[in-house]
Formats: C-alpha cells, structure tokens, sequence
C-alpha cells in the first residue's frame, strides 16, 4: 500500500522534492515495514499506483540478476577491490549469467533449472561443454553427438 502527497523542499527538508509518500510493505517471513520515499515528480506526472508499480518493478531486477550475482556468483563475498578488476570481474560474472539464461532457455523444464545446475553442466567432463561452445563458430550448448 502506498499513500502520496504533493509536498514542497522547505516542507520537509530535502532538496527538488514535489511528493512524498509512505508506503507499507510485507516481505515474506517479515514484519511489516512502512518507508518513507520522496520524488522530484509531481503528482500529475507520478500518480501513486504509478509510484508502486514503479517500486515493484525495481525489486524485480534485484530478485533477478542480482541474487543471482549475489547467491550463485558469490558477488557479495569478492574481495576484490581495484576497480579495473571489478569491473572486469563483473562483466565476466554478468556475461556468465546470459550464457546461464541461454542454456536454461534449451532445458526441457526451464523452471527448474537454477545457475547451480548451469555451472554444474559446464563443469561436467572436464569443462568440455563450456569450451566447446567457447570455441566454436556458432556456440550452442546442444551436444555434438
């Protein structure tokens, strides 16, 4: 649930602010929590069920991508800190997680494929899959036999 109002920068000290809302949200295995947010959109640019729909959209790449990166990456627990190996790091961990999103898209059940089940695959008989499909002039993940 999510209620907005019009508000003004000296109102509630914070700069460019035009709307502020409060929005009441239940995680699974949570108490409820309410959060305050604030936009630079008026209202008539940004109604409430706009607003929500907006935060929930949000939330969705962090269900997605990012827990991936997080729980089956382990990107949360890299220790590393230059930031040119950081961002060649992440690039690597994020083109991992189109190959994963490929492979799945082939498997007979795709829902119940997971990154761990991908990484296990291309672990599988030495890394042959992964290099086959490194190597190859059209990649695919389809066996050869």
């Amino acid at each position: 649930m999510l209620r907005s109002q019009p508000a003004t920068s000296e109102a509630v000290d914070f700069p460019c602010v035009e709307q502020i809302a409060l929005l009441r949200r239940q995680l699974r295995h949570h108490r409820p929590e309410v959060v305050a947010l604030a936009t630079s959109l008026p209202p008539e640019e940004l109604s409430a069920a706009q607003w929500l729909k907006d935060n929930r959209a949000a939330w969705g790449i962090e269900s997605g991508l990012h827990q991936r990166l997080d729980v089956s990456h382990h990107d949360d627990l890299c220790r590393v800190r230059q930031p040119h190996s950081m961002l060649v790091m992440g690039m690597f961990r994020r083109w991992s997680n189109s190959l994963f999103l490929h492979w799945r898209s082939q498997q007979k059940n795709p829902r119940h494929k997971t990154t761990t089940d991908f990484f296990t695959a291309m672990n599988a008989e030495h890394h042959r899959s992964a290099l086959r499909c490194l190597q190859a002039r059209q990649p695919s993940f389809k066996s050869s036999s």
